[in-house]
């Protein structure tokens, strides 16, 4: 498992014998149970996201996300595999009687 906030160099990374909290490659945290390193790795990106606030997206890269989202849609062949035709009929079965 890994988690990360890539502003603050937070890393949390499991390993053989835990789960480790790196902070701009030094180890801070380590223990072996999931939950408690997560909730570790969860306080600091608190702390370190109310240092650096994120940015507010400008009227022009709303827009512009947007009309790369409404493209991308639009295309019938993309990346994830394309459309798919769900209106075709069911094609005949090899069982016999039914």
């Amino acid at each position: 498992m890994k988690l990360s906030c890539i502003p603050a160099e937070l890393f949390l990374e499991s390993s053989p014998d835990g789960f480790v909290v790196m902070l701009k490659g030094v180890e801070v945290f380590r223990h072996k149970v999931q939950k408690t390193a997560i909730a570790k790795f969860n306080a600091l990106r608190a702390e370190y996201e109310k240092q650096y606030p994120t940015r507010e997206w400008t009227q022009e890269e709303k827009l512009e996300a947007l009309k790369h989202e409404v493209n991308d849609s639009l295309v019938g062949h993309n990346s994830l595999g394309g459309r798919k035709n769900w209106n075709k009929s069911a094609s005949g079965t090899r069982t016999f009687g039914g």
